[in-house]
């Protein structure tokens, strides 16, 4: 595949020299703008080898996952609800490595914040999902009438308290019988919403068509600079992301300003792995496009410094254990700080190194507004 793409820069670098100076200078790796034709076989790549298999994994799971709470529903107990928590754990898992792709059919009809409602800030969500407990509302029971409901009682972190907050051991007996439907409700309304993205992605006439095949008339992308602006840019927002809304808030400035319910999944014990699977999911994005082969002879070093940083975020995350919470506080958070200056160099390299030598810029944050 390095080849390939390397063929196509140099076709296309010669079709603008043939073309005339001019034509040669708005294009062609020379002058720091990624060629064309070779940055379209990187979106390519995303499509087919990242995105696609990662939306029908989640879409996998959390069809597993329905299965699993409708038959703890049917017959509760204490294997059924172990059963339903292990699947749970997979579908986190399966999410956490796709969720950092920002754009698409995931960002339409609100579907990135019905399936995971994050960072809540405010504490909404625990609010309103305890309110439905509480209340036993029956509107919450059908995965239809779910859907018109606020974001907050509808995703993952509204699923994962049904099966570790207050009260949930209730779902082994009879007495969890509400809890149960609402539970189940939420993993199928969350199995619809990954059925509908996947689909979305698996036609070649919609987003796909219009990331390979870019044109003026498309607003969101009239040209491949465009198409690998959006790739590219998953890197760099997707890192910081991770800094500033899944470390940063829970670690605060010192241990004494740390705040560990911050931590996303940290009911299920499911922090690490939900880490894991986000840089997880960027390393094997980065390799899996052949992004590296659209760099100029000169910067090819960016490579092996972006490899090596995923490893040492690999490395440091192997090292962490479970609660996370208790992390913040003990010696574990001198590897979480040490993450934290992995993230935010690999950002670098991303938004300072790679998308300026390829033409690119990283655009507005990704996190505005929240």
């Amino acid at each position: 595949m390095r080849t390939h793409i390397k063929r196509l820069a140099a076709l296309g670098l010669a079709l603008c020299l043939a073309a005339g100076p001019a034509a040669a200078q708005e294009a062609g790796p020379v002058t720091g703008i990624a060629d064309p034709v070779a940055s379209l076989v990187v979106v390519r790549n995303v499509i087919d080898g990242f995105i696609r298999p990662g939306y029908a994994a989640f879409r996998q799971q959390a069809d597993a996952t329905a299965s699993a709470m409708a038959t703890l529903c049917e017959m509760p107990g204490t294997d059924s609800r172990q059963a339903a928590e292990e699947r749970f754990g997979d579908l986190v898992r399966a999410w956490s490595r796709i969720e950092l792709v920002r754009f698409g059919p995931v960002v339409e009809d609100n579907r990135l914040e019905k399936i995971l409602f994050f960072p809540d800030r405010r504490g909404i969500a625990l609010r309103q999902v305890q309110a439905i407990l509480g209340t036993e509302d029956q509107t919450a029971t059908s995965a239809d009438s779910l859907a018109d409901k606020s974001v907050a009682v509808q995703g993952l972190g509204a699923l994962e308290f049904v099966l570790y907050g207050t009260d949930s051991e209730t779902l082994a007996t009879p007495d969890g019988a509400f809890r149960c439907a609402y539970g189940l409700a939420i993993a199928q309304n969350l199995a619809a919403i990954a059925s509908s993205i996947d689909a979305a992605w698996a036609d070649e006439t919609g987003i796909t068509a219009r990331l390979t095949a870019p044109a003026p008339e498309n607003p969101a992308y009239r040209s491949p600079t465009d198409s690998l602006q959006e790739i590219v840019g998953t890197f760099v927002h997707g890192l910081e992301a991770i800094r500033d809304l899944r470390l940063n808030p829970a670690m605060g400035k010192s241990a004494a300003e740390a705040r560990p319910n911050l931590f996303i999944f940290r009911r299920s014990g499911l922090t690490l792995a939900s880490l894991q699977g986000n840089f997880d999911g960027l390393r094997d994005l980065f390799a899996g496009s052949d992004l590296a082969a659209l760099l100029p002879a000169p910067q090819a070093y960016m490579e092996t410094s972006i490899d090596f940083e995923f490893a040492n975020a690999d490395r440091t995350l192997a090292g962490l254990s479970e609660p996370l919470t208790d992390a913040v506080a003990s010696p574990q958070r001198q590897a979480l700080t040490y993450l934290l200056i992995v993230t935010g160099s690999l950002q670098d390299l991303f938004d300072a190194q790679l998308s300026p030598t390829l033409g690119l810029s990283s655009g507005f944050s990704s996190l505005d507004g929240d």
